[in-house]
């Protein structure tokens, strides 16, 4: 372990700051994958001996059949993420949103969502174990990605955004003191889409449609990952800590799929 790092995604190891074959293994994901940034679950993995190169060992093959992107794109189809009453052009700019300003924090929350939402299908396929037909949905091409904004270490945001990231972290949780998400500590750029995405989907946490539909999302992708789990190798080079750490994640990603693509949603209905 590196005592340097933490599991916690505030403190996991950045892109930037890794070196050899962790930033070897950290190429070859976001080449795999077509994405242009580490999620947390593999910056994490990289505190444990062994962690994070074993898992992606065994996660790589099934990522290679395109199935994970070709059912993520299925989802975005069949789900009803959360989405907030309608949102105006006026309103972002009140909040010092400028268009140039949607574009980029668009372009984030689309890389998190294309990310986040591949590693819960395949992250499921991986641990859970096949049932049925093996899975044959048609492939997919991605777009290409803008440069993206960096993501802000925690010394560099500002102790009122940092009260934002604090509360916008509690949406969708299971308990009172969940880790920041990377999605939202990488939107602390723009502190009025925050406290937008507080003010519009508390009163929908109330009332429990969050919860209701992190539910649906996690069940379609359970039937989703039965079929891909075909194509999962072995599993027992990975470490058992490693393994433990997927196990949570891939139950507890989903909070931020759903999230996530809802404000994607939300955003690009703009008026």
């Amino acid at each position: 372990m590196n005592p340097t790092h933490g599991r916690d995604p505030v403190t996991a190891i950045s892109e930037a700051k890794a070196t050899g074959r962790t930033a070897e293994i950290f190429a070859d994901i976001r080449e795999v994958m077509q994405i242009p940034l580490i999620t947390s679950i593999w910056r994490t993995l990289a505190d444990i001996e062994g962690g994070l190169e074993a898992t992606w060992a065994a996660t790589r093959p099934i990522y290679e059949t395109g199935q994970p992107d070709a059912a993520l794109q299925a989802l975005k189809v069949k789900s009803k993420f959360p989405v907030p009453g309608p949102l105006s052009a006026a309103t972002l700019r009140s909040r010092g949103l400028l268009a140039e300003d949607r574009q980029a924090f668009g372009a984030v929350i689309d890389a998190y969502n294309r990310s986040n939402g591949m590693n819960l299908i395949a992250l499921n396929a991986l641990v859970g174990e096949p049932s049925g037909q093996a899975s044959n949905y048609t492939l997919t091409s991605p777009d290409s990605w803008p440069e993206l904004w960096p993501l802000l270490e925690k010394e560099e945001i500002e102790a009122e955004t940092w009260a934002l990231l604090e509360r916008v972290k509690l949406l969708g949780a299971t308990n009172d003191n969940p880790s920041i998400a990377t999605l939202w500590r990488h939107l602390a750029h723009w502190p009025g889409l925050l406290s937008l995405v507080i003010e519009s989907y508390e009163p929908m946490q109330e009332e429990g449609e969050i919860d209701g539909a992190i539910e649906e999302v996690m069940e379609s992708v359970i039937v989703a990952a039965a079929g891909i789990s075909h194509f999962k190798p072995s599993t027992a080079d990975i470490p058992d800590e490693a393994w433990q750490m997927v196990v949570r994640y891939s139950a507890g990603v989903s909070r931020m799929v759903t999230l996530g693509h809802g404000v994607a949603q939300w955003i690009k209905a703009v008026e």
